[in-house]
């Protein structure tokens, strides 16, 4: 089996397409969908994520296109 690379942004965009289809979202709206789905690129401090969770989250949203 082999692993297909996703991008955070592609799924994203997959995401706001699923939720808001042919309306063209807010960027109020777009940073829910990304918080929604923890697809942030950065904490709450300000520093950035780890490789490891970031990965998580992916699978998870990415999961959740399926």
């Amino acid at each position: 089996m082999t692993k297909k690379i996703v991008s955070r942004f592609e799924i994203i965009k997959a995401l706001i397409k699923k939720e808001y289809k042919s309306v063209r979202p807010t960027a109020i709206q777009i940073l829910a969908v990304i918080k929604k789905h923890d697809l942030l690129k950065y904490n709450e401090k300000g520093n950035k994520r780890s490789k490891e969770v970031m990965k998580e989250a992916v699978a998870k949203a990415y999961a959740k296109l399926r």
